[in-house]
């Protein structure tokens, strides 16, 4: 819990919404409990953003698959942050960031 605090320390995160899962069970030593949404079991539509990321990356590891190298992990990654997104207009998670350091850097408001 420490190191997800320290991680965190410079961001704000409005809310989670997790699974029911015991990797989770500690959250509310990091976050308000009111922030905390917890997801009906086998009720995926409730939390769409992990699904679709979780279908993302099934299409490079698919279920079953026993090990992973930590190469294989930042391939995905590189990928899955390069990969366009609606939500941003077509651009990449990658793309979207490099606008909004410039727009930070010069002080302009972002539009997408």
């Amino acid at each position: 819990m420490k190191l997800l605090r320290g991680l965190l320390k410079d961001y704000t995160v409005n809310s989670i919404t997790a699974d029911n899962g015991t990797e989770f069970s500690r959250l509310s030593d990091v976050f308000p409990a009111s922030d905390i949404y917890y997801a009906h079991p086998y009720a995926s539509w409730e939390r769409g953003t992990n699904e679709n990321h979780n279908r993302l990356i099934r299409r490079w590891l698919p279920k079953g698959t026993k090990t992973t190298t930590p190469k294989e992990v930042a391939a995905i990654e590189h990928w899955i942050n390069h990969y366009p997104k609606r939500l941003f207009n077509y651009k990449s998670p990658v793309e979207m960031l490099k606008l909004a350091n410039f727009n930070l850097k010069f002080g302009n408001f972002m539009e997408f």
